[in-house]
């Protein structure tokens, strides 16, 4: 492979930027308030974190409602699994760097 596709460069767009995947992270299908959710993503300014849910809505992975209330779509449910899988390896390469 000479270069990375468009859709890997993307995806390592939307996930190099922490707050992304922060925010991902601690959204679940069911909508949640923003203050709920500016709790639970610690370190993260309001204009941010409503830039950042903006841009993931735009990608269609977070949904709002008029309420200010903020949810996974069934895509951003399945970004958030694969997520946690990325995060899975990583551990097990820290624990296995750790044996050596």
């Amino acid at each position: 492979m000479r270069d990375l596709n468009i859709g890997t460069k993307v995806g390592l767009e939307l996930l190099t930027d922490k707050w992304n995947a922060l925010t991902l992270s601690n959204l679940t299908a069911e909508a949640a308030g923003f203050m709920v959710l500016r709790e639970k993503v610690r370190g993260i300014s309001t204009l941010k974190l409503l830039t950042v849910l903006a841009k993931l809505e735009q990608l269609d992975l977070v949904t709002s409602t008029e309420t200010y209330e903020y949810g996974l779509t069934a895509t951003g449910v399945k970004l958030q699994q694969d997520l946690a899988n990325l995060e899975a390896w990583g551990n097990r390469v820290i624990t296995e760097m750790g044996a050596e």
